[in-house]
């Protein structure tokens, strides 16, 4: 800073994105060698301990994160290039060109090839294949860095190993950055820097990383020092920051709940005494929800100044975000630009020669009547930006601009009354930033208007003593609202009657302990003060008192409101202003906002409106607000541009609003560039009955006066019974009714209606077993001693083939500052623990999944513990359901028919261009439904499950975009076939009949007089009892074989019964596979012969080759005759069994620890035998022919098969061939891909989920 002091007091990541598990501690290795210290890092590395590190105790925590989801991804994705380039491309193109050189001299060597010469061949074509597959395939993970946390006696200090080689002598040991202000970088390549925050009582390793640019930007803006260079320095050089991280890196630096919580109890724990937050989204409910109730409180209770951006949704009205323009204790800033802005940022050719608000600053009011834009400031700069971006500084701009900027004013504010001892609340500087704003004539754009920090001091100065009671609120009785908001034309119509309306006097107390002191009271009970009350600008609708006495408690009083006699197509505003009549000087003390919006009516006969010789001058905005024709839900605008030589870039926003609902729902917004003479048209849906605002802006930076006109027309073809169709698939169709609602009026569809089928949806519960309730670390404690739980929510997802899929939380979607949870974050998993992608309820991301098995885990928090419990039980105890959407494409389109008839008979159906809507005329139309087999076989089953899409009516081109419905099908029966029900009944009856027999049964006797029913009984026991008592060999750890010998012994004729002697080899095989790690070379070969000769003497000569193929190479194999049949499965059965003891040999022999030329013949030999018997390529045979290939030294069809394996198996069965894909590598000695594939298995495979 000016002063010396460190310009960053901490850095701090609140989102959890950062966090590693340090739960796991290690010892230093034991050896003899004392300067050879070392510990096994979670990556599987050796990590080398320096001998300057101390460690009393000897612990050290290890943890290991993924570079990828620390890093901003323009870094990381330069990283990965270069990379590439360096650790494969190089290496990889040396090796597929001496590979494909082998082949080629191979293949002209060997024109006319023998056997033998195709067999090798074939080997060096599969080498080739499996060189271009890996580099098809190639997805490099990027660095998984291991962590190390210890404690010197002193400190906690961390290291992370950015060699990704253990070398830590080379990687920078850090302690928190509050204590030390140290910091490293990643790589020289990436320039990313990072800190450390260490949570030893938790086991967590925080590391900071910025989320991009925006954030280092927004700071220097604020407070950048750069010493003499006084034109380079930010609005407050001489303050400090603190710098909190509340973008997650999982989503793309999108803010969550739980990251803006944390981040507000850092800055009350640090005592701040300016917040500034350049982020924000829209919202439903304006000041509710539990971000917006904590930003409040940390002004309320704890006298922080929270200054945050409005938005960049403009031009539009009640485009405010959230929380900036929404919470009332908030100061939110717009943007605006000026002359010299013009010339010095933006290189225009020449200034526009005034002070305007950019064209994409948000517009008030909020809904609820609040105005939003408290002031305005500069929206654009050009300075520092991080390292990673590889420049020093760049042009940005938008409301994240202005709000630091007048933050960084009221810091130079904040400084001033603290070197003259002056005392100010935050209410206090609120007032005094309005009350001195230079005022322009667009409330909605810039509030009280241009921010004017100097004014600001000198007002504060000029308040002979200023209240001690910090503010006084304005709000309508109940909470309803915080202004007047008239909109609608039956609001604005008549007089509002009278209006209730709350003024309250509010104190904050100096200490922020909650406290109450006797000088708190006093302060309470002394207060009094006489008001007069105004309209600004003066509003001769508006009927109110003049004067109001106050003291320290609740006054109500009544206002009337009459804009019967507004002017129409306008938007009037004025406020309501509190005056202490003894200080009229210092403006007003509160503030309640009246707007009033007069729309005009559209011609009932035509139902259109058109605007003509409208000219626009740069950053010209021009409004129009209409009442839908009632019948209407179609609108189509369009505009020309008159103007010969000049071209017009314009914005086009069109909103109306909804109760309870963000403007996003129902707002078009586009920018167009219209070039001289040309037309632009649209159609964007609406709502009858409602005010729409046109909203037309010429982009603030363009340059000359454009002739334009402009029209908008509204039709009407309403889908009945609703907005939302509902279809059962079981009813094979659906009847739904074509309407034209809109008076005096012909609408003629040029087509049949399109269906548009975008998801395939099913409901996955939370396992109960896996899903639990935990408190959280004193991290997430708030003030009060309110401490924060954690619900975390465990889904199985089972996917039959690879979906793109989208994964919502109805119950939570589309919440974010209004939410009363805390999330909810997801996180997918497979079934190897692998990060595949993450989400919140705010936004809709999609994760690309593979066939196979998937964990989803979804994170939410709250301090009250019973509002997670309800989330366990919600929906009958089943739990908190989300919706799991499966991208659809290609579904058959449905068929559309007049009548019932004309479907059941399928003739008749509906053509194109044959549906014609009259004024007032129904038109039912039968459509087909989706049946359950033309689904996509992505999920078990669709029971429950229901298609999602869209409806459209082509009335022209562009209108086949237009999605006018939502369309729903439910599949709520399971789909049974009548075969499946017959073949239940036939089993019944069968069933039944037995039952018969068995009541009269026709009894034979034999010569010993015993029954043959009785003798059959005791035949079946036996073979039963038999059978059980070999389905028991393979599972006994028994070397002797004792049940193996006691079955041979007892029965005679069980010599030659196979799967005895199959069960036999089955439990020297798993006797084998359980010793093996502790059996010496020699014990595993005498284990191995053992077997072998087991096959050889005892099965191999229970079989006759010969017969089998015979039996299959005949034509009757395939015959239906019931006994051919029989015995065709006898030989299948029999083919089976020899097709698996010559694998298990082949297996055995090449386990040996040597391999002879006669051995190896002999594996050739079972390799030919199995040739004859079945697909070489079948997954019988792959562990077989992966040892033969081995041991033949075969590496390019050994590489091969386990990269087809790793393709088709699930991930779940991966781990098994990337294990030995690895060893391959190393046997072939290829260095670069033993490297790539030990980051692939790290990445693959880790030992727990990554944290929330």
């Amino acid at each position: 800073t000016t002063t010396g002091q460190e310009k960053i007091i901490d850095l701090r990541d609140s989102t959890g994105s950062g966090d590693v598990d340090i739960s796991t501690i290690v010892k230093l290795i034991s050896n003899n060698n004392s300067e050879d210290r070392s510990i096994q890092g979670l990556s599987g590395r050796k990590l080398k301990i320096p001998l300057n590190w101390k460690n009393p105790t000897g612990n050290f925590h290890i943890g290991i994160k993924s570079l990828k989801q620390l890093m901003p991804s323009s870094a990381f994705e330069r990283l990965i290039k270069e990379r590439r380039e360096k650790m494969f491309d190089s290496e990889h193109r040396l090796a597929l060109a001496e590979a494909q050189r082998r082949l080629d001299e191979y293949i002209n060597k060997y024109s006319l090839p023998t056997e033998e010469q195709k067999l090798t061949r074939e080997e060096f074509q599969s080498f080739v294949d499996a060189l271009k597959e890996v580099e098809k395939k190639y997805n490099d993970p990027g660095p998984f860095l291991d962590c190390i946390v210890w404690n010197d006696g002193d400190k906690w200090i961390a290291c992370i190993d950015t060699s990704e080689q253990g070398d830590l002598e080379k990687c920078k040991c850090l302690t928190n950055y509050v204590d030390s202000h140290e910091f490293a970088t990643f790589s020289v390549i990436d320039m990313v820097t990072y800190s450390v925050q260490i949570h030893h009582e938790n086991n967590i390793l925080e590391i900071v990383v910025a989320g991009g640019s925006h954030g280092t930007h927004v700071g220097a803006i604020c407070a950048a020092y750069f010493g003499e260079s006084c034109e380079e320095n930010g609005i407050a050089p001489g303050a400090q920051l603190l710098s909190i991280n509340v973008g997650d890196h999982r989503l793309s630096t999108m803010e969550t709940i739980p990251s803006l919580v944390r981040a507000i109890k850092y800055c009350i724990d640090y005592k701040v005494d300016i917040i500034n937050m350049s982020y924000g989204e829209d919202c439903q409910i304006p000041n509710a929800g539990r971000v917006q109730d904590l930003c409040n409180e940390a002004v309320e209770k704890h006298g922080i100044i929270f200054v945050s951006s409005v938005g960049n949704n403009g031009p539009a009205l009640s485009t405010n975000s959230a929380p900036g323009a929404t919470c009332t204790n908030l100061i939110g800033v717009g943007g605006y630009v000026t002359p010299e802005m013009q010339l010095a940022e933006y290189a225009l050719r020449e200034s526009t020669g005034c002070t305007t608000p950019f064209t994409w600053s948000s517009r008030g009011p909020c809904t609820d009547g609040w105005l939003g834009v408290c002031i305005s400031a500069p929206g654009a700069a050009i300075t520092s930006v991080p390292k990673f971006i590889l420049c020093q500084r760049q042009l940005m701009n938008g409301t994240s601009m202005s709000s630091p900027n007048a933050a960084g004013c009221i810091a130079l504010l904040l400084s001033a009354l603290k070197q003259e001892n002056i005392e100010y609340s935050p209410p206090l500087i609120r007032r005094a930033l309005m009350n001195t704003a230079q005022k322009l004539d667009d409330e909605f754009s810039v509030g009280a208007g241009l921010l004017q920090i100097h004014k600001a001091l000198d007002y504060i100065r000029s308040l002979a003593k200023p209240s001690l009671i910090s503010k006084i609120q304005l709000d309508i009785i109940g909470g309803q609202g915080r202004g007047i908001y008239l909109r609608e034309l039956d609001q604005v119509q008549v007089s509002s009657g009278d209006i209730g309306l709350t003024i309250k006097p509010k104190y904050i107390p100096k200490k922020t302990d909650q406290t109450v002191t006797y000088e708190d009271q006093e302060i309470k009970i002394n207060f009094a003060c006489r008001l007069s009350l105004i309209c600004d600008p003066p509003a001769s609708y508006v009927q109110h008192g003049k004067f109001l006495d106050l003291a320290f408690s609740d006054r109500t009083f009544d206002i009337k409101i009459d804009p019967s006699h507004l002017q129409q197509d306008q938007a009037h505003f004025t406020e309501l202003q509190a005056f202490d009549v003894n200080q009229i000087n210092a403006g007003p003390l509160a503030r309640f906002p009246i707007t009033i919006i007069k729309p005009i009516t559209v011609n009932p006969q035509t139902h259109s409106l058109e605007f003509n010789c409208q000219t626009f001058k740069t950053g010209q905005i021009r409004r129009h607000f209409l009442q839908v024709p009632s019948g209407s839900n179609i609108a189509a605008f369009k505009i020309t541009n008159h103007s010969c030589d000049t071209s017009a870039k314009i914005n086009l926003n069109f909103i109306q609003l909804e109760p309870g609902r963000s403007f996003h729902v129902t707002e078009f917004e586009k920018i167009i560039r219209l070039s001289p003479h040309s037309t632009f048209q649209c159609y964007f849906n609406v709502q009858d009955k409602r005010t729409l605002e046109l909203c037309l802006a010429r982009w603030w930076s363009s340059l000359a006066i454009v002739d334009t006109s402009y029209s908008i027309e509204f039709h009407s073809i309403i889908v009945s019974p609703s907005v939302s169709m509902h279809l059962r698939s079981s009813q094979s169709y659906e009847r739904f009714i074509l309407e034209n609602r809109l008076y005096n009026t012909y609408e003629d569809i040029n087509g049949l209606p399109i269906i548009n089928w975008k998801y395939l949806v099913q409901t996955l519960r939370p396992n109960k077993d896996e899903s639990k309730i935990q408190v959280l670390s004193k991290r997430d404690c708030l003030t009060e001693q309110r401490q924060i739980y954690q619900l975390i929510l465990t889904y199985n997802l089972a996917l039959l083939k690879a979906s793109d899929i989208q994964i919502k939380c109805p119950y939570l979607h589309e919440l974010l500052y209004d939410n009363e949870y805390e999330g909810a974050l997801w996180m997918c998993f497979d079934a190897n623990k692998q990060y595949l992608g993450a989400g919140d309820v705010k936004k809709n991301y999609s994760v690309k999944l593979e066939k196979g098995d998937f964990i989803i885990r979804m994170h939410i928090r709250h301090d009250q513990c019973d509002l997670l419990e309800r989330l366990l039980k919600d929906n009958g105890g089943t739990g908190l359901a989300l919706h799991i959407e499966h991208k659809v494409n290609g579904l058959p389109a449905p068929d559309f028919y007049h009548s019932l008839g004309a479907l059941h008979t399928q003739k008749r159906k509906i053509q194109a261009s044959s549906i014609k809507l009259q004024w007032g005329h129904q038109q039912p139309i039968y459509m087909t439904t989706v049946q359950e087999d033309k689904l996509p076989k992505v999920i078990n089953s669709t029971t429950g499950a229901f298609l999602f899409g869209t409806m459209t009516f082509p009335m022209n081109e562009k209108m086949k975009k237009l999605e006018m419905n939502t369309i729903y099908q439910y599949f709520v029966e399971p789909c049974l076939s009548s075969s499946s029900s017959s073949s239940k009944k036939s089993s019944s009856s069968s069933a039944n009949s037995t039952n018969k027999k068995q009541t009269n049964p026709i009894i034979t006797t034999t010569d010993d007089g015993i029954s043959n029913s009785q003798s059959q009984k005791d035949q079946q026991y036996q073979e039963a009892l038999r059978d059980l008592k070999i389905s028991w060999i393979p599972k006994l750890n028994d070397d002797q074989g004792k049940l193996y010998e006691e079955l041979l012994c007892e029965q005679q004729d069980l010599n030659n019964h196979i799967p005895l002697h199959i069960a036999r080899l089955q439990q020297l095989e798993n006797q084998l596979k359980q010793q093996q790690p502790i059996l010496t070379t020699e014990k595993k070969d005498e284990k191995l012969n053992e077997i072998i000769k087991f096959i050889q003497d005892k099965l191999l000569s229970l079989f006759n080759e010969d017969l089998i193929l015979n039996f299959f190479g005949q034509k009757n194999s395939s015959s239906t005759d019931k006994d051919i049949q029989i015995i065709k499965s006898d030989m299948e059965k029999r083919r089976n069994w020899f097709i698996d003891i010559y694998v298990s040999l082949g297996v055995s022999l090449c386990e040996l620890s040597t391999l002879n030329d006669d051995t190896l013949n002999y594996l050739t030999n079972i390799y030919k035998t199995l040739q004859k018997h079945i697909d070489i390529n079948d997954g019988k045979l792959t562990n077989f022919l992966y040892k033969y290939n081995l041991a033949k030294k075969s590496y390019g069809r050994v590489w091969k098969l386990l990269l087809k394996q790793i393709e088709e198996k699930s991930a779940s069965q991966h781990q098994e061939y990337d294990n030995k894909l690895l060893q391959l590598y190393q046997t072939m000695n290829m260095k670069y891909l033993i490297t790539y594939q030990e980051r692939l298995l790290i990445a693959k495979y880790p030992q727990a989920y990554v944290l929330f």
